[in-house]
């Protein structure tokens, strides 16, 4: 019984017609990168310096006197004066908080927030933000991650967009910092599915939250649509918070965008192989809304994008393969990956090799996303010295 339902399934025309699903998703990828190629603008360089009214730049802290000095002078050399900078000491067991209490004596604009207690339900990071977004006084909301460095004009320069586009929501695309191997190539195909993957253009002009994305590394919002979207209460136990804060904007149907930060915002990210793995494997699966059925077909996807465009070509090499039609069919496949690689290695100056080195790249994201599976459906999570663990009923078939 078993030898006859594979033997139905893994016939020659149902790895043809895999084959033709596969090429037309990989074209699919090569359409929309050249497409967000031209769509994802840099961000628009202005002399002129309007002043608005107050802005509040937030950042939640736990642990980071290794980078927060960095990020707060980034903030305090600002072009554009009409700003306070919050930020919150999480219960970090390191010198943080006297990093904060430095700046906050030398600044009158810099202030110290002692964390609460993490309530049941909450996470640690979106709780924190919360509180942020209670203690704000602006008319304007700047989410930035303690790890995040900008340049002297970036808050003008947002500011000018975020009113010239009617924006309600601006975020950037960073430069991400990197000293690991693994991490590196991480950032190469975080670059592939967010310029490969989401058609933003069409995430702009229409009613579709699942195609837009959003980086919290740097989040500018008007407060009224902040509140409007119930802010990171709303959000309250999702580990994916930019994303997930981006397409709440989309629901209410109010304005999203996002712009190249390229090398004027840079993010460091991972110092090591524990904290990267813990990372991801933490917001990997949350990322597709905890869907099994989603991740199960992007898992699929990628897998069969790695081993249909290069197994048979090496096995045709090494003359174990003779059927033709597969082998074109393979070619076929592998050219418009590279394609789709290429756009991104462009785009974003990466090395030569990249486009070649995809299947590898894949690889580790399957890994990485087959770990992120197991821990949010079996196992718990841990970040920064908390456990994470998935609520079942926000598991979807």
């Amino acid at each position: 019984m078993t030898e006859i339902f594979f033997d139905q399934i893994f016939t020659k025309d149902n790895f043809i017609y895999w084959y033709i699903g596969l090429i037309i998703i990989a074209l699919f990828n090569v359409i929309t990168g050249l497409t967000n190629f031209f769509w994802l603008k840099k961000l628009p360089k202005n002399k002129i310096n309007r002043n608005y009214s107050l802005l509040s730049v937030l950042i939640p802290a736990r642990n980071e006197e290794d980078i927060l000095e960095t990020t707060i002078e980034s903030i305090l050399n600002q072009e554009y004066l009409n700003f306070e900078l919050l930020i919150l000491n999480d219960n970090s067991t390191d010198n943080t908080k006297n990093i904060i209490t430095k700046y906050e004596k030398k600044y009158s604009n810099v202030h110290l927030i002692e964390g609460d207690k993490l309530p049941k339900g909450w996470l640690g990071k979106n709780w924190a933000c919360h509180q942020l977004s209670k203690k704000a006084k602006g008319d304007y909301l700047l989410f930035m991650d303690a790890d995040t460095k900008i340049d002297k004009r970036i808050l003008a320069d947002t500011l000018n967009v975020l009113h010239k586009d009617k924006s309600d929501l601006l975020s950037l695309v960073p430069n991400r910092e990197t000293i690991l191997i693994a991490d590196n190539a991480m950032k190469k195909i975080i670059s592939w599915f967010i310029v490969c993957w989401l058609p933003m253009k069409l995430a702009l002009t229409l009613n579709m939250p699942f195609l837009s994305a959003t980086f919290g590394q740097f989040m500018l919002f008007k407060k009224q649509s902040f509140i409007s979207i119930g802010g990171f209460e709303s959000i309250k136990d999702n580990p994916v918070d930019d994303f997930q804060l981006g397409r709440n904007i989309k629901r209410k149907k109010l304005k999203w965008n996002l712009y190249d930060g390229e090398n004027r915002i840079s993010t460091r990210t991972y110092n090591n192989n524990k904290d990267f793995v813990s990372g991801y494997s933490k917001n990997i699966f949350p990322a597709v809304g905890y869907s099994i059925s989603i991740f199960l077909s992007i898992f699929t996807i990628l897998l069969s994008f790695v081993l249909f465009s290069t197994l048979p070509i090496i096995l045709f090499l090494i003359g174990m393969e003779q059927n033709n039609e597969f082998i074109i069919l393979s070619i076929t496949l592998f050219t418009l990956l590279v394609l789709s690689w290429s756009i991104v290695t462009y785009r974003f100056h990466y090395s030569l090799s990249t486009p070649l080195s995809f299947p590898l790249l894949i690889s580790l994201v399957i890994l990485l996303a087959a770990r992120s599976f197991s821990d949010n459906l079996l196992f718990n999570s841990t970040w920064k010295d908390r456990k994470y663990k998935t609520p079942k009923n926000k598991l979807k078939i």
